[in-house]
Formats: structure tokens, C-alpha cells, sequence
């Protein structure tokens, strides 16, 4: 069909490994700067507002048939294969489709602590249940199925105000079965792929949205014996045992049930609990919450020594030792500020001791100066922002700069120095570091004290999708996701950077990201079933203790200053030592 147009865009010498036709754009290029991730299947590439999928594998491509059977999905929020790719050897390699611009993996936000620095509110996140529902209903009544309706196979807006349905190309359409479906969200119960097993896997995905936890995980006594935490969750999922269980007890990180609303919370009781199949409920409306004077209770403890140091106006978000942040506040200096309703980075800058809030606003970088209410007028440009050892850093297309306050009289001003370069569509800011993938080989980008960036290879992280990633001094610990499970790396780094060593946690529970790091190199780690491990941050040093006490048995952050550890429940900052 392509053969006689190929003739006149593909010559001898062509660099087939980058050039590619569409038929309706003619010849595309795609390399490192439209890379932006590597999956199971092959590479995804962004170019404008489009995006481009290339198959590791031709013979794996999907084909014009499918591509023509699924156009029957008119949802512009699903991205549905448009047109097939053909490589200089007439071969189809691949599809296009619509990019969906600056979006979160679902999963993404699931942990607590996302939703409280994004303002992320239960009625948001009904919206886009609500919004992952209709889609799956439009998609049903086309006679099609999504089969492998799992968190990974969906985006969310940066502002959430929409949710995207993508790998499109592995639904089940009427001349073309499915062939994979990831084991966290299989109907254990069902004998064929239905619209029933449908609704089940999005009973899974929508009740980690509301809560943040998979309803088949947490700890049963009753299961514990069973080897590991893959066999205990296909026990359970086949004895219809979940978190609604009265015997099943769930991390304090998870957000309470009584977000959810009445009616989903009493069809996941009918679905998880009775093993029953059933669409999921219409018109639902948000829980409103009933909020009342906060409870002072003093934390017990046994082995920890633990004093309240102040209460806040709401929920603390972040400290630093010197500032402060709340779900709706800024403490600094003896005074507060209203918090930006974004995930705010906060620093004081060198001479005047200004307060700055910095962040995204969807469409650039802004920059707050909350001692004198105003933002500071500047044209930089930027896809995101990340604060490391008290300075902000900018992401700007190919380049990380670093951000420099300059305070003439009367006024302040904006300076960037390039720090490092990364490729422009895979690299993701986190907390203290950014991580790139390089064509599927994954890069941490570090910035050093000196003004430099230490470029660290991570290959540990190659084969799995990055969640979240948090770094404090020379520990970084990160977040992935492979077919469903979540496991956790710590990485403990050489003085330069130059080494590091690793650890793994398998298939945790809880995806978010709690741990600080003492100035007398001393890292405390909250992990699974609300222990806390205690261990050194040198490199090689085999040191580990874990506890368990009455007092981690709640939501708690983890802070410091200097070398005494602190932690935050609520509204209110303690410190606290281990009991001699």
C-alpha cells in the first residue's frame, strides 16, 4: 500500500534508525530529543502535539485492521493509534496518535503526600474517577474491551482537569483478542474478559485513586503465612478478603475510607467482599467533610523520648528547620504566609532573607515573594522546578540551570547558570535529583554543593516505570513499578558521587517516599507496616535495626535540623530520640 510513496521520501544512505513516514506528514525524524520513554513493547517518541510509539519488535506492530476497529473510539481523551509508522524497509514499526501535553502517570498520585503539596482534593479526584468511568463506558459501548485496565495505562493532566486512556493498541477488539493483563487487576473469578472483568479492574484502579492503596493489600494475620506478598494478594483476591475486611489492617499513610462516597464505597463492598459484578454507580456526589476541632493527643511511645514542639494551622506538609509548610500556610521568621494553591518549593534568598515560593502554574515557572506579596516579574521559561541543598533549579529543555537571587536596592532579580544536560521529553524533576532516561538507560542527575551536577548512571532502574523519587544528601531512594508491583531502591552514594551501593525493597505496600537524613549521617526510613528502619548513610556500611513502636503507628513526615530528628503528625511538629 506505502511501496510506491516510500520511493520518494527513502534513498540510499538514509539514516534508517531515525527516519520514518507517516502518510498524512510525510517523513518524520525521531531521536533523542523526542525520546521520551522506554516500554515493554518499544519507545515512545513526542514531536509537537503529536506522539509516536516504534515497537521493539516489528512483527509485534499493531496492524490497519485493529487501527481501523478501534477508530471507533471518539473520546478525544482516549489516545487511540491513528495512522501506522513505516520504517525505510516498507515494514510497519509502528502508530501515531495525539500527545497528551504535561500529564502524570496515575499512579503518581496515589501517595498522600502528592495530593496534600499538588491540593489534590477528594472532589478532584472524584472527577477523575468520574472521568476514567465515562471512558470506560464509551469504550464498552463500542463492543470493545480495555482488558488490561491497570494504573499504568492512564495520564493524568498537570492541572487534573482530565484523564487519558493510552497503550490503546492492547484492547480487546472484535477481530482481535487481548493478549496481556497485568496480575494486580485479573478477575480471579472470571473465566473469559468481559465488560464484568472490565468493571473489576477499574474497581481496583479507582479505589487506589480514592485511598491510595491496592483493596487487596495491608495485612491479614490470617494469610501472613504464606510466603510472599504476591501469593498473600491472590490468596485474598480469590477469597474475596480486602481492606473493607474488619481483619485487615492498612498503612497510616493510606487516606481514610470516608473519602470515598457512599455509594462507591457500598458497590466496592458488593464487588470486593460478596464477589459480585456490577457496574459501578451514576451520578455519585462528593463526600463533604465534616470537619471539627482537631484532636490534641499526646503520642505514646516506648522506645522513643517525644516532645511537641508547635502546632500549625493544618497538616504539615514540609520543614526544613526554618520554614515551614502547611496544606494552607507558610511559617517563616515569626510570621505566616498564605501557601500558593501549587506544589510550592520554598527558599530564602541570601542577603534580604526574602521568603520565595517557587512552582509551575501549568504554563511556566513563577516565583512568589511572599515577604512582599508579589511575584517577581522575569521571562524565564521552564518545564519544571526542583529545590536541592536550599537553591532552586530549573528544567529547561535540554538543560538543568540553576537559579540565582541578585538583590540590588529596592529590588531582586532572577540569574540561571547551566548545571547539566538532559534530554528534553524523559527527564522528570523530583525531590533533589532528576532522572532521565537516555534511550532506556536511566541517568540521576544530582546537583553538587560546588555549582557542579554529579551525571550518575542507574541501571537498576532501567526495566521499570519511576513513581516517585526522593533524595537527601547522599541517599536516594526511589520509587518503581514493574507489572503491577511496586518495589523500592535505596541507594547510599560515595562522598563524590563516583559509587554507590544498593538496596531493594519488594513489592511494598505503600508507594510513598518518607525519610531524612541526620548531619551525623544517621537516615531514618519509614517503611511497610508502620516500622521505621534506622540505618547509616555511608556507603557499605551494613548497619540496619527496624522498630516498631505504638508511636509509628500513624501518618507520619519525617524531618531534621541539624542532628536532631524530627516528625510531623497533623498539624504538629515533635522531636524525638530513641529512649537510652
Amino acid at each position: 500500500m506505502f511501496g510506491n510513496v516510500l520511493k520518494t521520501y527513502w534513498t540510499k544512505g538514509d539514516d534508517a534508525s531515525s527516519r520514518y513516514f507517516v502518510r498524512s506528514r510525510g517523513e518524520i525524524r525521531l531521536g533523542k530529543t523526542e525520546f521520551k520513554a522506554q516500554g515493554g513493547e518499544g519507545a515512545v517518541y513526542i514531536k509537537g502535539a503529536n506522539a509516536y510509539k516504534i515497537y521493539s519488535d516489528p512483527s509485534r506492530c499493531i496492524t490497519q485492521a485493529k487501527i481501523d476497529e478501534l477508530s471507533a473510539l471518539v473520546q478525544p481523551n482516549i489516545i487511540r493509534p491513528l495512522e501506522l509508522i513505516i520504517d525505510a524497509r516498507n515494514r510497519p514499526v509502528g502508530y501515531s496518535m495525539h500527545s497528551a501535553g504535561k500529564t502524570y502517570s496515575l499512579c503518581q498520585l496515589f501517595p498522600k503526600a502528592f495530593r496534600q503539596r499538588n491540593n489534590l482534593t477528594p472532589d478532584l479526584m472524584l472527577r477523575l474517577v468520574r472521568h476514567l468511568q465515562t471512558g470506560v463506558s464509551h469504550i464498552h459501548s463500542r463492543g470493545i474491551l480495555i482488558v488490561d485496565l491497570n494504573e499504568m495505562n492512564f495520564l493524568v493532566a498537570s492541572d487534573f482537569s482530565e484523564l487519558f486512556f493510552i497503550d490503546v493498541d492492547s484492547y480487546q477488539t472484535p477481530s482481535f483478542p487481548a493478549t496481556v493483563l497485568m496480575e494486580s487487576v485479573r478477575d480471579r473469578h472470571a473465566k473469559s474478559f468481559s465488560t464484568d472483568s472490565d468493571w473489576f479492574s477499574f474497581a481496583i484502579v479507582s479505589f487506589q485513586m480514592f485511598v491510595g492503596i491496592h483493596p487487596f493489600k495491608g495485612t491479614y494475620p490470617a494469610l501472613q503465612h504464606l510466603p510472599d506478598n504476591a501469593t498473600r494478594l491472590d490468596a485474598r483476591m480469590r477469597a474475596n478478603v480486602s481492606v473493607l475486611h474488619s481483619g485487615v489492617s492498612v498503612p497510616s499513610a493510606c487516606l481514610p475510607f470516608s473519602v470515598i462516597p457512599p455509594n462507591y464505597l457500598d458497590w466496592y463492598r458488593a464487588v470486593f467482599e460478596q464477589g459480585r459484578r456490577l457496574a459501578p454507580p451514576q451520578g455519585v456526589q462528593a463526600v463533604v467533610p465534616v470537619v471539627g476541632p482537631p484532636l490534641v493527643q499526646a503520642i505514646a511511645s516506648r522506645k522513643f523520648d517525644v516532645q511537641e514542639l508547635r502546632e500549625f494551622d493544618s497538616d504539615i506538609i514540609w520543614h526544613d528547620g526554618v520554614i515551614t509548610a502547611t496544606e494552607r500556610s507558610v511559617y517563616f521568621n515569626g510570621q505566616r504566609y498564605a501557601r500558593p494553591p501549587f506544589d510550592v518549593k520554598l527558599v530564602v534568598t541570601p542577603r534580604r532573607q526574602h521568603l520565595i515560593a517557587a512552582y509551575h502554574d501549568g504554563t511556566r515557572p513563577r516565583f512568589h515573594d511572599l515577604t512582599t506579596d508579589r511575584l517577581i516579574e522575569t521571562q524565564i521559561e521552564g518545564e519544571d522546578v526542583m529545590l536541592s541543598h536550599g537553591r532552586l533549579y530549573i528544567k529547561q529543555h535540554e538543560h538543568i540551570l540553576a537559579l540565582d537571587f541578585i538583590e540590588p536596592p529596592n529590588n531582586l532579580l532572577l540569574g540561571l547558570r547551566a548545571v547539566a544536560n538532559v534530554m528534553m521529553s524523559s527527564t522528570r524533576m523530583f525531590d533533589g535529583v532528576a532522572i532521565q532516561s537516555l534511550l532506556g538507560a536511566n541517568y540521576a542527575s544530582i546537583p553538587s554543593l560546588n555549582g557542579g551536577c554529579h551525571q550518575v548512571r542507574l541501571a537498576e532502574l532501567d526495566t521499570a516505570q519511576i513513581v516517585d523519587a526522593k533524595r537527601d544528601r547522599n541517599v536516594l531512594v526511589v520509587v518503581v513499578t514493574t507489572a503491577g508491583r511496586y518495589d523500592k531502591y535505596v541507594f547510599r552514594f560515595a562522598k563524590d558521587f563516583g559509587s554507590y551501593d544498593v538496596r531493594k525493597l519488594t513489592d511494598v505496600t505503600a508507594s510513598d517516599i518518607e525519610f531524612t537524613v541526620l548531619d551525623t549521617g544517621v537516615v531514618l526510613h519509614l517503611i511497610d507496616d508502620d516500622k521505621l528502619e534506622i540505618f547509616s548513610s555511608a556507603k557499605d556500611s551494613t548497619k540496619l535495626s527496624v522498630l516498631e513502636d505504638d508511636a509509628l503507628k500513624d501518618d507520619l513526615k519525617l524531618f531534621h535540623t541539624g542532628k536532631q530528628a524530627l516528625l510531623a503528625k497533623g498539624r504538629r511538629l515533635y522531636k524525638f530520640k530513641l529512649v537510652p
